[in-house]
């Protein structure tokens, strides 16, 4: 083809494209549909969430559902807005209070508290039969799941009382992220498995892991231990005794299972009081006692 009929050509393309597109143009300040920001009309729950989080904490509470938040396909039903403002005041009394006494003010998870938390009404259930109750993505959200299963009575605070663990796991993911624990708390066990699912808590624990999910990784076993000694109470719900009643199940002194969690115990000891300058002992039993004496 000819270079003269190349231009030629190229022209008229060019004043067809234009054509077109002078044909579909649109008003470009009228947000698209579906992303003009939908609004309401706060009620309620919303000046609870302002007052109580927002405000102090800095932190939005997601419990009215858009697009694409959740991992969808997965089954997971939406909180009813009659749980929301219980489960957030549960939070407030028996996972945010202990470290707001501890530290002597609310600075210290003003900082490093992620600054989203989404709500879901149910667990999000995997293919392989395990479950998800909570995740914290990348330390600027964190999702807590079975809201609609929440309660304070005693006699039916299992739901409470892993919520609170689900708590304290998410949250040491992020001091974690933030500053590292010590990599001698990777060498204390070996026998990490993607198949964690597959064995108990009781039988987790005589191979020197506090929960069956803290095999999953050396990460997961730390903040497993975390939350662990900091969730729960004396007297709770079956299958959610405080850590001493989980260790008996270790075998007791002198096994290698309790001798094990024992030492990662004192690695976390440690790291709270020389990276965060907080006595982790003493935070405990603050939770323990905010624990016992929320429930109804």
């Amino acid at each position: 083809m000819r270079p003269i009929l190349k231009i030629a050509l190229s022209i008229a393309l060019l004043s067809m494209l234009m054509a077109s597109c002078k044909k579909d143009t649109v008003d470009l300040t009228t947000p698209p549909v579906g992303l003009g920001g939908d609004t309401w009309v706060m009620d309620s729950t919303d000046y609870f969430i302002y007052d109580s989080l927002t405000e102090p904490y800095n932190i939005a509470v997601d419990y009215k559902w858009t697009p694409g938040q959740l991992d969808f396909p997965s089954d997971i039903v939406p909180p009813k807005e009659s749980q929301v403002i219980p489960v957030l005041k549960g939070l407030l009394n028996v996972s945010f209070a202990p470290y707001n006494q501890i530290t002597g003010s609310t600075t210290f998870l003003r900082q490093y508290l992620p600054k989203t938390y989404e709500l879901a009404g149910s667990a999000e259930y995997l293919s392989n039969g395990a479950m998800f109750l909570g995740q914290a993505e990348g330390g600027t959200a964190m999702l807590i799941y079975e809201v609609n299963n929440y309660t304070r009575l005693k006699q039916d605070s299992a739901t409470f009382k892993q919520m609170m663990h689900t708590m304290h796991h998410e949250f040491g993911h992020i001091l974690n992220q933030n500053k590292l624990y010590p990599t001698s708390f990777k060498t204390i066990s070996t026998g990490y498995t993607g198949n964690w699912y597959n064995v108990t808590d009781a039988q987790a624990r005589q191979l020197g892991f506090i929960t069956s999910y803290a095999q999953a990784s050396p990460d997961e076993d730390f903040v497993e231990m975390i939350s662990s000694m900091l969730a729960g109470g004396p007297g709770g719900p079956k299958g959610y005794d405080e850590y001493e009643e989980l260790l008996t199940q270790t075998g007791g002194p002198g096994t290698t299972g309790y001798a094990t969690i024992k030492q990662k115990e004192a690695v976390v000891v440690d790291y709270f009081q020389t990276v965060w300058n907080i006595d982790f002992y003493a935070l405990r039993a603050i939770c323990r006692t905010d624990f016992v004496n929320y429930l109804q």
